[in-house]
């Protein structure tokens, strides 16, 4: 693709989406996801528990290796690969039709919840699989093509198979794109199933994957065993409620005006569109379909999570575009401008709820879980948290107590805030104690950490909003003595919105 073949008002799009998340990006903490993923990047890996280990490399990059500890430099890698993903979608969309269609893609894309925020601003393994899933989206039109002119373009058969396989290296779902591969062959070019560049293009993708599987092999292949629980449907009845979260996230995700216009090209007939335009939609509906269809058939029986379908949609997106070209301008002026609108008003009501909201969404009061419930608190609070913790630390090495070196966690979160936000500015250490499926990556963490030894003493810190008084019990187990804990209050707009819980361990007794 050819930065100069890209028109001044996609640069400007470009240029003031980033800055608007840019503005998000520094003004709200670091979520429990983006915390984590940073803790991978702590020690780079070939997998993780969890995930491939891209979003790793990403956050190590846009930290320049660790060095600028802010929010913004951990979620930079986010917004570049969301510059570089609304330019592809540009190029779909011309590719489809003309620059016309290529700039109402990228509107659509960019007023997208799920493009422009959660994956095109918070940090995850969503924000570099973009890049390459729709890179490989745009590949296999291009291939669709050639194949049309009588050509077969191995290079770019070459191309899509490196795409798919650093897709790969994001999450291990880009799998669809090879199905879509193989759907596009199947029903569209049967004559081609002998072609060398179709293997040669499997083969690439399985080299970059490699890595993954044997990580996996010499550790017993945890990462498929924990994801094939998540979405095992055996032995387990219609799930309603998990089906109507997949189905109503989708929609909010997505932006709800994007969803309508991405279905209603989907379900329209084809009328206007030549023989070429109908096979470009079908490999589009090929790259989405599948991953949909499983989603929901998954939600029926597990819980799923709506971002998870976000490639799928993402990749519809120059359809909804080809379908504005057939209608009036003030009318495609009309649907636009309601999805920018949308866009803005809930990106900016949720900055305010999250940084000013007065007080909690929650009815429970009580101090140890003042706030439970409120899902904004995992993005408020946090620096204060740092601040507290390393002012009790410093009071009580002052004091003469006997010094705590160890932060015990039984969860992952909020075990990867307190290491962001605590441990980097003190010289505490989180250290996992707990069921593999709570801890995650935390069980290869430990191996790097200082073990909690007899008699020494520790810290169990969390806020009051993420407080379980059994885990609690269960760490009491292992210890002489747990003083009542300091309860320092964080508050938000003038008003107390959690706690933070400090709990002094005294003397490990070794039964943990």
């Amino acid at each position: 693709m050819k930065l100069a073949k890209f028109p001044l008002k996609v640069w400007l799009l470009l240029i003031f989406m980033a800055i608007i998340k840019i503005a998000v990006a520094t003004s709200i903490n670091l979520g429990n996801d983006e915390v984590y993923y940073w803790t991978y990047a702590l020690k780079l890996q070939w997998n993780y528990f969890d995930h491939p280990p891209l979003v790793a490399w990403l956050i190590r990059a846009s930290t320049l290796n660790l060095s600028q500890h802010y929010e913004l430099t951990v979620r930079l890698g986010a917004i570049i690969s969301s510059s570089i993903c609304t330019l592809i979608i540009f190029r779909i969309g011309t590719l489809l039709n003309n620059q016309r269609v290529g700039w109402y893609a990228t509107l659509l894309y960019s007023s997208s919840f799920y493009c422009s925020i959660i994956a095109g601003t918070f940090i995850l393994p969503d924000s570099p699989q973009m890049v390459f899933w729709l890179w490989a989206v745009y590949l296999l039109l291009k291939i669709n093509r050639s194949i049309a002119a009588g050509e077969k373009n191995l290079r770019d058969w070459c191309w899509f198979g490196m795409m798919v396989g650093l897709a790969l290296l994001c999450k291990v779902h880009s799998v669809f794109l090879l199905l879509a591969m193989a759907l596009l062959i199947l029903f569209k070019h049967p004559r081609l199933i002998g072609y060398i560049g179709i293997y040669i293009a499997v083969s690439i993708a399985c080299i970059f994957f490699l890595p993954v599987l044997l990580w996996n092999f010499h550790h017993g292949f945890i990462t498929y065993s924990y994801h094939s629980e998540r979405v095992n449907i055996f032995h387990t009845g219609i799930n309603v409620l998990s089906f109507l979260r997949e189905i109503s996230g989708e929609i909010f995700y997505n932006n709800p005006i994007n969803f309508a216009l991405v279905w209603v090209a989907v379900l329209s007939p084809g009328y206007n569109q030549n023989r070429l335009q109908q096979q470009e939609k079908q490999i589009l509906l090929f790259c989405a379909i599948p991953l949909m269809l499983t989603l929901i058939v998954l939600s029926l029986f597990r819980d799923t999570l709506p971002h998870w379908s976000g490639p799928a949609y993402a990749s519809l997106i120059p359809l909804a575009a080809l379908k504005l070209e057939q209608w009036s301008k003030a009318r495609i002026r009309l649907w636009i401008g309601i999805s920018a609108g949308c866009f803005f008003i809930v990106i900016t009501t949720g900055l305010l709820v999250i940084n000013y909201y007065p007080g909690i969404f929650s009815a429970n009061k009580d101090n140890l879980s003042f706030g439970k419930g409120d899902p904004t608190l995992d993005l408020y609070g946090w620096k204060e948290t740092g601040k507290i913790i390393d002012s009790v630390y410093q009071n009580e090495n002052q004091a003469g107590k006997k010094r705590i070196k160890t932060i015990i966690i039984t969860k992952w979160f909020p075990a990867a805030h307190l290491d962001f936000y605590v441990c980097h500015g003190t010289a505490l250490e989180t250290y996992g104690m707990g069921d593999t499926r709570d801890l995650h990556q935390y069980v290869f963490s430990n191996q790097d950490k200082h073990k909690p030894r007899y008699g020494e003493d520790a810290a169990y810190i969390l806020p009051s909003n993420l407080f379980d008084e059994a885990v609690l019990e269960k760490i009491k187990k292992g210890y002489a003595h747990c003083y009542p804990p300091i309860a320092v209050p964080i508050y938000r707009n003038g008003a107390i919105c959690k706690y933070i819980l400090i709990f002094r361990l005294e003397n490990y007794q070794g039964k943990l």
